[in-house]
């Protein structure tokens, strides 16, 4: 009889998230409290500095495991953001495991963050949702996540990865 291999997600750029740009009222203040999140997250956080093609200020923060960017920027307006009005609701961060979770609620408590809910099992992924979501500075909206059967998938896919690299 045929041997059965699990279907392996196969690593596709095509429509994944290259980066996302937030803005703040208050750069240098917000970067206090996303310079130890994004680090926490894996990110290498980078300094502020001027863009001369749009007169802008922000910081260019990225992770180099997955390729993906957090950039913040100096808003130019002084409209607060509100979440449900049109445009972004907010941004999810996945983590690898559970407890990373529980970490990330302890470390957002410490910088100020309000915490909305969790952290705690949601009914929005098939295999479990732990989840923890908060608001940050300019009340932005933000939510960490665990999803055991995302975390598996990427563990076959990389074990698949290693093992056709020998």
């Amino acid at each position: 009889m045929a041997e059965h291999t699990p279907s392996i997600p196969k690593p596709d750029l095509h429509g994944s998230i290259n980066h996302v740009s937030i803005t703040v009222s208050d750069l240098a203040e917000a970067m206090k409290f996303f310079g130890p999140l994004l680090k926490f997250l894996g990110y290498t956080v980078g300094g502020i500095f001027d863009d001369n093609r749009t007169g802008g200020r922000l910081t260019f923060n990225i992770n180099e495991s997955n390729g993906t960017a957090v950039n913040v920027w100096q808003a130019k307006l002084g409209h607060p953001f509100e979440v449900y009005e049109p445009g972004l609701h907010h941004v999810a961060f996945n983590v690898q495991r559970h407890d990373q979770v529980d970490a990330a609620f302890e470390l957002v408590r410490s910088l100020g963050a309000e915490i909305l809910d969790g952290p705690g099992e949601f009914p929005f992924g098939p295999g479990g949702y732990y989840a923890l979501y908060f608001l940050g500075p300019d009340r932005l909206k933000f939510e960490i996540v665990h999803m055991p059967l995302a975390e598996r998938n990427y563990r076959q896919m990389i074990d698949a990865l290693e093992r056709g690299s020998r």
